[in-house]
C-alpha cells in the first residue's frame, strides 16, 4: 500500500491533517483537490468556484457560506458536513454521500445529485430548482420550504422524508418512494406522481 507522511496544515482559522499528496491543492477558484482528506476542515465562506474535488473526503467540514459553484464533488464523502448558505449552483455531486449533512438555505440549482447518499439531510428552505436528483437516497430527510420546482426525483427514495410546504411543481416523481413521507402544504401543480399521473392544478400536499 502506497504510504504517505502526513503534515498539518492551515486552512482558514482552523487546523487539519492533510496528506503530502494533497499540499498541491490551493483553495482557490478552479482548484485542483481531487482525492484530497479534508476531514473537518473549516473552509467557511471559501471561494471553491469550479474546483475539483472528486472523491475528496470533506466529512464533517464547515462549508457554511463557501461558493462551490460549477465544483466537481463527484463521489465526495460529505457526511456531517455544514453547507448552511453555500452556493453549489451547477456543482456535480453525482455518487456522494452526504448522511447528516446541514444544507440549509443553500442555493442548489441545476445541481447533479444522481444517486447521491442523502439520508436525514437537512436541506430547509434550500434552493434546488431544476435539480437532478434521479435514484438519490432521502430517506427521513427534511426539505421543509424547499424549492424543488423541475427537479428529477425519478427513482428516488422519499421514505420518511419531510416535505411540508415545499414547492414541488413540474417535478418528475416517476417510481419515487414516498412512503411515510410528509408533503404537507407542498405545491404539486404540473408534477409527474410516482405512478406517471400529471397533478392537477390545485394539488397541495397531494397529486389530483
Amino acid at each position: 500500500m502506497k504510504m504517505y507522511s502526513f503534515l498539518t496544515i492551515m486552512i482558514g482559522i482552523g487546523f487539519v491533517q492533510t496528506p503530502i499528496a494533497a499540499l498541491a491543492c490551493e483553495f482557490v477558484p478552479n482548484a485542483q483537490c481531487e482525492g484530497a482528506k479534508l476531514v473537518g476542515a473549516r473552509l467557511q465562506g471559501k471561494n471553491l468556484e469550479g474546483a475539483n474535488l472528486e472523491g475528496a473526503n470533506l466529512s464533517f467540514a464547515a462549508l457554511a457560506g463557501s461558493n462551490l459553484a460549477g465544483a466537481n464533488l463527484k463521489g465526495a464523502n460529505l457526511k456531517h458536513a455544514r453547507l448552511r448558505g453555500a452556493t453549489l449552483t451547477g456543482a456535480n455531486l453525482e455518487g456522494a454521500v452526504m448522511d447528516y449533512a446541514d444544507l440549509r438555505d443553500t442555493l442548489m440549482e441545476g445541481v447533479n445529485l444522481r444517486n447521491a447518499r442523502m439520508n436525514r439531510v437537512d436541506l430547509k428552505l434550500s434552493d434546488m430548482e431544476k435539480a437532478d436528483m434521479e435514484g438519490a437516497r432521502l430517506n427521513h430527510a427534511d426539505m421543509s420550504g424547499a424549492d424543488l420546482e423541475s427537479a428529477v426525483l425519478r427513482s428516488a427514495s422519499l421514505v420518511s422524508a419531510h416535505i411540508a410546504l415545499a414547492n414541488l411543481k413540474r417535478a418528475e416523481l416517476t417510481n419515487a418512494d414516498l412512503n411515510d413521507a410528509y408533503l404537507h402544504g407542498s405545491l404539486l401543480k404540473g408534477a409527474i406522481w410516482t405512478d406517471g399521473r400529471r397533478c392537477k392544478p390545485g394539488s397541495i400536499g397531494a397529486c389530483k
